[in-house]
């Protein structure tokens, strides 16, 4: 009994030294988005869907290329011309060197306009892919929150029980010490209150494990400390034809499946686009320089010049073409099912969602209904416990019904509000 409190003294003592901080709800949204790794890595692959938009690596801007080399060759040549003279050379070196700069451009390309609109298509898919990961990292905040403020309530159910089981044991010892009470109630009373400190350790042990999956879900160390808002009221103005209809707008599941049969349909006019030609332009500045060995025909040379050329490339038959067509409109057909499924299963999910909601509503009003019962059951039995008229053994069954029934208040609360959580869920209303 001594260990017991003794540790209850120093659990409560270390909260009060750390002077915890109270973290918000909306708080915790905030460093969510700042810390979750998840949401990290979202936000870096939309910046790589951004980059490759741009123009630049998409054949948008000209290519300019430089070339330059020496060459040089030992030995010898003979060389007869028509006249009947004759040139040799032997063990001669002949050297030269050449340079150019070459500038490319493509005209015109329909594949690659429609190349970049695609990109710019999937950057988008990748802001939607990014809300997703934020929406799940948000509602498992969401459920490690009003999980750990379902155990800090359990908590202050529990620490009134020992207040009112060490009153109980007062009772017990000051009745027992003026000869109207029996040893067996002081005894009865000390195991009950063994007993709600066993359970208010194992309470706060989950409080402090509750607090961890939450830093977790944050994003940010576990063994921070910090105190939270309980905040359990229901919102009273859901509505489950708005909810549907809100739902088919702004489910994220829906936005990406929808941006990726966009995205495929975006297949087929490339398809379509490598029917037309493409149109490209260079131009080239180039110099060449020989030295020859003394005896060759021609001593050295040299050479320097522009030229510039316009090429038409036109694929004009490319059997593979039908088949992927064939292929993409597949696809296509594939991903529009698939659109049509998703927007049944989500109904099913909002219809169910909300049932479980309004009968979680129901069993809360119930609970509350059980508590205020109990809660009167308690303090009518206590006062007739004052009074000699009942035994502690039924003073304690009246404490535990009222326990059980906090506890389930408490559960039904919780309850009630991941229900509406998860309605807001699942029509993108969490953000």
């Amino acid at each position: 009994m001594k260990n017991i409190l003794v540790a209850l003294f120093f659990l409560f003592a270390l909260n009060i030294i750390n002077g915890q901080s109270v973290l918000s709800l909306e708080e915790a949204k905030r460093i969510t988005l700042e810390n979750n790794f998840g949401i990290k890595i979202a936000k870096n692959n939309v910046q790589l869907a951004e980059n490759q938009t741009d123009r630049s690596v998409n054949g948008y801007l000209p290519t300019v290329s430089a070339l330059g080399g020496l060459n040089g060759n030992f030995g010898g040549a003979v060389q007869r011309f028509n006249n009947g003279q004759e040139a040799s050379t032997s063990n001669a070196f002949n050297w030269g060197a050449n340079a150019s700069v070459q500038a490319d451009y493509t005209l015109f390309d329909k594949r690659r306009d429609l190349t970049l609109d695609q990109l710019k298509e999937n950057l988008a898919l990748s802001n939607l892919q990014l809300r997703q990961s934020i929406e799940q990292s948000i509602l498992q905040v969401y459920n490690a929150y009003y999980q750990l403020a379902l155990q800090k309530e359990n908590v202050e159910v529990l620490q009134e029980a020992i207040a009112v089981s060490r009153e109980r044991l007062r009772r017990a010892k000051y009745a027992l010490e003026y000869g109207q009470g029996t040893g067996l109630e002081v005894l009865n009373a000390e195991v009950d209150i063994k007993r709600d400190s066993v359970n208010l350790l194992n309470a706060l042990l989950r409080v402090d494990n509750g607090k961890r999956d939450l830093n977790v879900a944050m994003g940010r160390l576990s063994n921070e400390d910090y105190d939270i808002q309980v905040e359990t009221a229901i919102d009273p103005s859901l509505d489950v034809d708005k909810l549907i209809a809100d739902a088919k707008e702004n489910n994220v599941n829906l936005q990406i499946n929808r941006q990726s049969l966009a995205l495929n349909e975006m297949d087929l006019n490339i398809i379509e686009a490598e029917k037309k030609p493409v149109i490209s332009a260079g131009a080239n500045y180039g110099f060449n320089f020989s030295d020859n060995a003394s005896g060759s025909f021609i001593d050295q040379s040299n050479s320097r010049g522009l030229s510039a050329n316009v090429s038409v490339l036109w694929n004009i038959f490319d059997g593979s073409r039908d088949v992927r067509k064939q292929n993409t409109a597949l696809n296509l057909s594939n991903l529009r099912l698939q659109n049509d499924r998703l927007e049944q299963e989500l109904q099913r999910d909002i219809t169910n969602a909300w049932s479980n909601y309004q009968n979680a509503i129901y069993i809360l009003g119930v609970e509350e209904s059980a508590v205020t019962t109990n809660q009167e059951n308690f303090t009518r039995t206590e006062e007739q416990v004052k009074v000699g008229r009942l035994s502690s053994l039924e003073f304690r069954q009246a404490q535990l019904n009222l326990l059980n029934a906090q506890t389930s208040l408490n559960n039904a609360k919780l309850n009630a509000k991941l229900a509406e959580v998860q309605l807001l869920a699942l029509v993108g209303g969490l953000l």
